[in-house]
């Protein structure tokens, strides 16, 4: 589940915190990514982490078996990462909230279009700075669904080719794909653009170690990529266990859904889920 930045930024009770824990444990979630920073314009991470240790050590002292992550923007808009001074910064950034108490580091750059080096390089050092002990994991966007090793024009501004979600998924134990902000307006076009993801996605990644996760959304902002009506819980879920059903699909990598956001799930979607998911999952 993705935890909004209030949780790190402000100081909250033992009992709130508490509460969180018990509804994560009730919901089977068991990983945690707790927006704390983002990189800004000027060079300097967003200083809203300021209560993310404590915030850390009272969730796992409720709930010991939680994987806390602190979840980081990168806005690729403005930072560059072809610059090695930047990436190097953001590898210190990495490694300091580790030390906070955080189980890992889950990383949220946006755009990254398809065969992008730059963040494959970011990768492997914060890869080699955390060390085998830290999880390090990515937010990673949709796989072009038909042919997606084929290079077509344009394709990789938008989607990212088979091969590419390979090499994210040998430099990272976890990828969580953001299957939303599709821009299908209609629920049954979203359901199937969640099998197809499902599908190519676990065919990209079949060979690796990879832990995947596909996002689920709850969001009820209306965009131009985001239609409420048809990205949602119920259809998210329905999509992803009509994939994990296909048998093109290559299950094996597959841990389970992640959540986006917790700030706007509502118990009606809560039920939703354990209607869909947990009874699908026993």
């Amino acid at each position: 589940m993705w935890l909004g930045v209030e949780w790190v930024n402000k100081a909250h009770s033992v009992e709130e915190i508490t509460t969180l824990a018990n509804m994560l444990t009730q919901q089977q979630i068991r990983y945690v990514f707790a927006y704390a920073s983002y990189l800004k314009p000027d060079g300097r991470f967003n200083p809203t982490y300021t209560y993310a240790a404590e915030f850390v050590r009272t969730l796992k002292a409720a709930k010991p078996d939680l994987d806390v992550q602190a979840w980081i923007g990168l806005p690729l808009v403005h930072v560059d990462l072809s610059n090695a001074a930047v990436r190097k910064k953001i590898v210190q950034f990495c490694v300091d909230l580790a030390q906070e108490g955080f189980d890992g580091i889950h990383l949220d750059p946006e755009p990254v279009f398809s065969n992008d080096m730059n963040v494959l390089a970011l990768l492997d050092e914060v890869r080699d700075a955390l060390g085998p002990e830290f999880t390090l994991s990515i937010a990673t966007r949709r796989i072009w669904p038909i042919f997606p090793n084929v290079r077509w024009p344009i394709v990789g501004q938008v989607a990212w080719h088979a091969s590419y979600y390979h090499q994210v998924a040998s430099r990272v134990d976890q990828i969580v794909v953001m299957t939303y902000d599709s821009a299908m307006p209609l629920a049954c076009l979203y359901r199937q653009w969640v099998r197809f993801q499902v599908i190519e996605i676990t065919s990209a990644v079949g060979d690796t170690d990879v832990q995947l996760f596909f996002g689920v959304p709850t969001s009820e902002e209306r965009t131009w990529t985001h239609w409420p009506n048809a990205e949602n819980m119920r259809n998210g879920l329905q999509g992803l266990i009509s994939g994990l059903n296909d048998a093109a699909t290559q299950p094996a990598n597959v841990v389970g859904v992640a959540v986006y956001p917790h700030w706007e799930t509502d118990e009606t979607e809560w039920a939703v889920y354990r209607e869909l998911w947990l009874d699908e999952s026993k």
